[in-house]
């Protein structure tokens, strides 16, 4: 009898459960067999998509028929069970084996014609096509959740994947390990752990794995403290929703968290490096490469072409002259206060006329929980940048460099010139500026600028979204540098 392999796939775990796929093709396959004198030597069975290659039960039937020469034949139910990617395709190929596809009723091989490897090519390329398409319809009920506010994916540790009243499919908190990971912002949050040491006070508490039971590790513990969804609040494809399962931790004590492990990173090895001012704000206008900062004669900063493609014209810069062409460029969005409340009034009136509080999309902004609160904040936002090119010198050098990235892309030193672009929304504030400065904020050119600047608020951009997540990071930055000040100077005035 000639020696074969046989190979039955389903493409979820939920298909398995339901118990007729995998058995009814294993019989198929067995019968047929049977009926024409072939032995099955091995059976391999996937409970797994076919979209991706790197299928264990498939990558086991690879090594068998490999090992084995006179094993020449794989037993299947139909194409979309064997491969949906071109590469398992070329992979099976190569092998120089016959195919039974037993529910279509056909035998590939080496010694088929070209026109039945041509049908057989467009099978497998109409099979691909198919699960491409069930991927996008899948990623599209996914967004489709998360605009309702529902988590569409595996519930993460600390919450359950349950079925609500109405039939969803949501996240409920988990009644063992919910508590426990609320415990671990409380416990961060008063800069008395490490990582390490919190996974350790996790572990002596009894969290872990839901699925294995294991105890947790670090790494996990410190992906829960920088996972927004705990706080009711998710991102799913670059967008944040607020979501409708119950919060384990507060957004005030998880932002205070983030501040902590990004204090803990600034210390870090990487952090130990001298600190300039200007450091990755600007390319060498002449080649492209990273302006780069060093200390002459102990005490002045120069910047200059790293050089990294070659010796470059352009001589070095003080770092005084460099910050001089960085509040040149901060002027493009200086207005005087009367200017800025009249264009603070029409993004509020516009708003107010659109009825956006009712009708937007459950998207939030940084921290807070609608669009009111998002367009405030985006106001407050461009007001500090209208006045950054005053306060910059007086800012922290990790707040400045904060403040420019925020503020400035694609700045280019070249010639003793610098050149920037702004991020949105700060390039409509400089349109108006512009305007205004020319007399002619009250045209309709001016107009459109602040209906411009009332959309970007309102239906941010991921990346405007980002920028008023990182601004409202920089203001508390500079807040505890302020304490810290104060701190001290009330240490050493009682000293005295």
């Amino acid at each position: 009898m000639r020696e074969a392999v046989l190979y039955a796939r389903v493409s979820t775990p939920d298909q398995e459960k339901e118990g007729y796929s995998i058995p009814a093709q294993v019989k198929l396959l067995e019968d047929y067999a049977a009926q024409n004198g072939i032995d099955i030597v091995s059976r391999h069975i996937d409970v797994e998509t076919a979209r991706k290659s790197g299928r264990k039960a498939f990558e086991e039937m690879l090594r068998h028929l490999r090992r084995r020469s006179q094993v020449r034949i794989l037993l299947v139910e139909k194409t979309d069970r064997l491969y949906r990617n071109i590469k398992d395709w070329a992979t099976i190929d190569e092998l120089g084996i016959e195919v039974h596809f037993v529910k279509e009723n056909v035998v590939m091989s080496e010694g088929c014609r070209s026109s039945e490897k041509f049908v057989h090519g467009i099978k497998v390329l109409m099979a691909k096509a198919y699960i491409d398409n069930l991927g996008e319809e899948r990623s599209k009920g996914m967004v489709e959740k998360a605009q309702q506010g529902i988590w569409p994916s595996c519930a993460p540790i600390g919450y359950n994947n349950v079925v609500d009243v109405s039939g969803r499919k949501v996240i409920a908190v988990d009644p063992e390990r919910g508590a426990l990971v609320s415990r671990l912002f409380d416990w961060f949050s008063t800069g008395e752990h490490s990582l390490k040491s919190l996974a350790d006070k996790a572990r002596a508490a009894g969290l872990t794995y839901r699925k294995s039971g294991k105890p947790i590790g670090t790494s996990t513990v410190h992906n829960i403290l920088r996972s927004r969804i705990y706080t009711g609040a998710f991102e799913w494809m670059g967008v944040t929703y607020a979501g409708l399962h119950v919060p384990l931790t507060s957004s005030a004590l998880w932002d205070a968290v983030q501040t902590v492990l990004d204090r803990r990173s600034h210390d870090s090895t990487h952090s130990r490096v001298e600190d300039f001012a200007f450091r990755g704000l600007a390319k060498c206008g002449h080649c492209g490469c990273a302006l780069v900062a060093e200390i002459k004669k102990g005490r002045y900063i120069y910047y200059h072409c790293s050089g990294y493609y070659g010796k470059c014209p352009e001589p070095y810069v003080r770092q005084e002259r460099l910050e001089e062409h960085f509040i040149a460029l901060l002027l493009r969005l200086h207005c005087g206060p009367v200017q800025f409340r009249q264009l603070r009034r029409a993004i509020v009136d516009m708003h107010e006329e659109t009825g956006a509080a009712t009708s937007a999309p459950r998207t939030i902004g940084a921290a807070r929980g609608n669009v009111g609160a998002l367009i405030d904040d985006g106001i407050a936002m461009l007001n500090m940048a209208r006045t950054s090119n005053f306060g910059l010198g007086a800012l922290s050098v990790e707040v400045k460099r904060q403040a420019l990235q925020l503020l400035l892309a694609g700045c280019s030193w070249a010639n003793g010139e610098l050149t920037a672009t702004f991020n949105e929304p700060f390039d409509m504030l400089a349109g108006y500026v512009a305007r205004t400065r020319s007399g002619t904020a009250d045209t309709t050119k001016g107009q459109g600028e602040i209906v411009r600047l009332l959309e970007a608020l309102r239906q941010p951009t991921p990346e405007t979204r980002q920028l008023i997540a990182r601004y409202n990071a920089m203001l508390r930055i500079q807040a505890d540098i302020d304490a810290e000040k104060e701190g001290a100077a009330e240490l050493d005035a009682l000293a005295a």
